[in-house]
């Protein structure tokens, strides 16, 4: 899973691996312990998702997604 930030191009050289069937919750508690009770938006490209879409904290992510979390 890819991490992008909000207005910036995605940062593909540092993946983070998760387990199959992980969620947006869990991806956010990844990055940064912090966003998981700060989380307010995320938006995903990939196969899990239409390009851009926003999506809930149970939504599970597949590999190569990319992500853009919004606090």
């Amino acid at each position: 899973i890819y991490s992008k930030p909000p207005g910036k191009q995605p940062n593909m050289d540092q993946p983070f691996v998760m387990k199959r069937g992980g969620t947006l919750e869990e991806f956010a508690g990844k990055v940064h312990r912090d966003f998981v009770e700060q989380l307010k938006s995320a938006r995903v490209w990939g196969q899990s998702a239409i390009d851009g879409q926003q999506v809930g904290r149970d939504h599970v992510l597949h590999d190569g997604d990319v992500v853009e979390l919004k606090t």
